[in-house]
């Protein structure tokens, strides 16, 4: 791509760069449709939403999120009551709701590597959009029960597994390569003040008990997401001929992540942090109500988490590089604020120590996300954020799963804690020995 008179004035002084929208072509739109405050440095985390197809996506991901998390919150909250508070029939919810992004996720990757992207992220809107109607269903009605709040959830989980790979290609394809930093970035962003926003408006409905009117919005949101994603048209990605099964390919999607340093070490940074420390979010519900004593503040702690999550997906926006070696710092004081919130028992430091670990959270989650959707071949995208899907979401069931256990076994405290130092031990290796 030819540097434009705008982005090597970006280059030169990203400080303060004076631009002409009059001379040049900015990030493949015309200047004349662009607003003058995204052609500053100071708006490159925003840059990403002057291509109209991304702005579609990024639209339809903010309005279906604010309806999972809502939903999400309803659902621990719902699975508490009829479990009286048992840790491991609550880890069991996350257990079934993301074990299909470990099982699912590497097909789901050949999947978006050889159809149509936006038409399998549009089945996937429509069956969230029956699953949540059926939940909200079932709970109004009062048949709901632990095993039918487990069958939905899993094929919730699958829904998102076959999403996720597809999404994120299509995030990557909907920019230049130049703004795919703000694309990632974005989401990230976006992902996060739902994160605040869905139990902010969680919270009344779960106080009132209208958790059925909950589920509803869920239903109501996925279908406004998927009308939104049908109005995006991008070319077809060229998908790569070969003579490989099924197993062939993703195969060859491990491989081609080997090949892209560094790729592969970005992926374990990954898995490590979700499965020793994101899984902790598991034991909030329990957390809230054994520790705090109150489980009113879970749904503060979850949005304060998302505030820090946010600021950091923003602030990540301005990164043009990161390293593993950095990443590895953050994942060292994600472990000590795990810590942190481990050992108080005041509500106050307990949601601000969360706000920290949030931030810390997305931080190398978005760094690395980016890193690796910079260095893959657009034909085997799917594949390799595929694993990237199994690496975050796919690790939770079995974090959330053994935490849960050990948690009724040895306590919340105790199980945090060692979560804790694992997370704050990899991260202090990862600084000293940077695998790049």
């Amino acid at each position: 791509m030819v540097k434009t008179r705008v982005e090597e004035s970006l280059g030169a002084n990203p400080a303060d760069a004076a631009l002409n929208p009059a001379d040049s072509v900015a990030m493949g739109v015309p200047t004349s449709r662009v607003p003058r405050f995204l052609l500053h440095r100071r708006a490159a985390p925003f840059r990403a939403l002057v291509h109209r197809e991304f702005a579609l996506l990024f639209l339809a991901f903010l309005i279906n999120q604010v309806g999972f998390w809502v939903s999400h919150i309803s659902l621990q909250r719902l699975m508490v009551d009829l479990s009286d508070n048992d840790p491991a029939i609550v880890g069991l919810l996350f257990f079934a709701l993301f074990i299909p992004a470990f099982a699912l996720a590497p097909v789901a990757g050949v999947v978006a590597d050889r159809f149509d992207r936006r038409s399998i992220v549009l089945l996937c809107y429509a069956a969230l959009t029956g699953i949540a109607a059926a939940l909200a269903w079932l709970t109004i009605s009062g048949a709901i029960a632990v095993w039918s709040m487990l069958a939905l959830a899993f094929l919730m989980g699958c829904c998102f597994s076959f999403s996720g790979p597809a999404n994120a290609a299509i995030t990557a394809n909907s920019v230049p390569e130049a703004d795919l930093p703000s694309a990632v970035a974005l989401q990230s962003a976006a992902n996060n003040l739902t994160r605040v926003g869905g139990p902010m408006l969680a919270a009344p409905l779960i106080a009132g008990g209208f958790l059925g009117l909950a589920f509803a919005l869920f239903a109501t949101t996925a279908a406004a997401s998927g009308t939104l994603v049908s109005r995006i048209r991008l070319s077809p990605h060229v998908v790569e001929r070969d003579e490989l099964g099924i197993v062939g390919r993703m195969r060859n999607g491990l491989q081609h992540a080997r090949e892209r340093r560094p790729a592969l070490p970005a992926l374990l940074t990954v898995a490590a942090l979700s499965l020793f420390g994101v899984s902790h979010m598991a034991l909030l519900p329990v957390y809230a109500e054994t520790v705090l004593g109150d489980i009113t503040t879970f749904s503060y702690i979850v949005a304060a988490q998302g505030l820090g999550a946010m600021t950091a997906a923003i602030l990540t926006g301005y990164r043009d590089t990161t390293t593993l070696r950095a990443a590895g710092a953050q994942v060292a004081a994600y472990g000590a604020f795990l810590a942190l919130f481990a050992l108080t028992t005041h509500p106050l430091l307990a949601i601000a120590a969360q706000s920290v670990i949030g931030f810390f959270y997305f931080s190398v989650m978005t760094s690395l996300q980016t890193l690796i959707q910079q260095v893959v071949d657009d034909s085997r995208r799917g594949r390799v954020m595929s694993l990237f899907q199994v690496a975050w979401a796919g690790l939770i069931p079995f974090g959330g799963l053994a935490m849960g256990a050990f948690a009724a076994g040895h306590g919340v405290v105790e199980t945090l804690l060692i979560a804790a130092a694992v997370c704050a031990g990899y991260g202090l290796a990862l600084v000293v020995y940077d695998p790049r």
